[in-house]
C-alpha cells in the first residue's frame, strides 16, 4: 500500500515540475497513452492470469478442495509456503492491471462527456488531476510490468536452483 502513496506523491510531484506545460495539455494529447495502458494492461491481466491457473495447479486444487496446509509434510508446507509468495505477486500484479483497466475505461468513457461540463475558471485544476491520474495509472503499470520481469527472474533463479540440487542429488546416488 506504501508503494502506491509514493506513486501518487511522484505522480503529484510530475504535476507540478509540469505545471506550465500541462494547462496547454488536450484529451487528444492523453489517447495514445491511454491506449497503451489499455493493451498493455490488458494484456499483462490475461498472461498472469493463465500463469496463475496453469503453473500453480497445486495451489489452486489446494483452494478448491479446501485442504488444510496442516495436512501433509514438511516440504509440502515449505513448497505451499513458495506458492503463496510467488501467488501473492501474481495476484497483485493482476489487481493492478485490472485496475489500470478499469481506470482508462472511466476516464474514456467520461472525458467527452465531462469535456462541456466543465467550466472555464476550473478546467486547469481538471487538467492537473487529469495528468496526476495518468501519471499514476502509467508508474503503477510500469511497476507491473517490471515485477512480471522479477517474478520471472526470481522464478527461473528457483528452477536452476532446483535442478542444480536434483543433478547434485543424482551424482551422491
Amino acid at each position: 500500500m506504501v508503494k502506491y502513496i509514493i506513486y501518487l506523491f511522484v505522480a503529484a510531484l510530475l504535476t507540478f515540475a509540469f505545471k506550465s506545460r500541462i494547462t496547454a495539455l488536450s484529451y487528444n494529447d492523453y489517447k495514445d497513452t491511454l491506449g497503451a495502458l489499455l493493451n498493455i494492461s490488458s494484456i499483462i491481466f490475461a498472461i498472469i492470469g493463465a500463469w496463475i491457473a496453469i503453473v500453480y495447479p497445486r495451489a489452486m486444487a489446494r483452494i478448491i478442495n479446501k485442504q488444510s496446509s496442516a495436512q501433509g509434510n514438511q516440504s509440502e508446507n515449505k513448497e505451499s509456503h513458495k506458492d503463496a509468495n510467488y501467488l501473492s505477486e501474481l495476484v497483485e500484479i493482476v489487481m493492478v492491471s485490472a485496475i489500470v483497466l478499469m481506470a482508462v475505461l472511466l476516464i474514456q468513457f467520461f472525458a467527452p462527456i465531462l469535456k462541456g461540463l466543465i467550466s472555464n475558471p476550473y478546467l486547469p485544476y481538471v487538467k492537473y488531476m487529469n495528468f496526476s491520474c495518468v501519471s499514476f495509472l502509467t508508474i503503477a503499470q510500469f511497476t507491473a510490468i517490471f515485477r512480471v520481469i522479477l517474478v520471472n527472474y526470481f522464478f527461473l533463479n528457483e528452477l536452476r536452483k532446483k535442478n542444480v540440487n536434483d543433478r547434485i542429488d543424482e551424482l551422491h546416488r
